[in-house]
């Protein structure tokens, strides 16, 4: 399922991963970077999807690009 990125809230300080705060893009087995922003996603099956994400995933996912010429950053 396609999901659509709503808003991004990007953090002046990034912060390590925790136990119960991990990079929601891609999980702390294969990501050890420290995180960098909230992000709310929805799709059709979910109306608002919370992910916190890494720097790498914001300067790689292509949708961030997309979101964020919508929104004229």
């Amino acid at each position: 399922m396609k999901s659509t990125i709503e808003c991004i809230d990007r953090w002046d300080i990034q912060q390590p991963q925790r136990d119960d705060t991990l990079c929601s893009a891609h999980g702390k087995k294969w990501c050890s970077r420290d995180l960098a922003a909230d992000v709310w996603l929805s799709n059709a099956g979910s109306p608002r999807i919370h992910w916190t994400v890494c720097a790498h995933w914001l300067d790689n996912e292509p949708d961030v690009a997309e979101h964020d010429r919508r929104q004229g950053i």
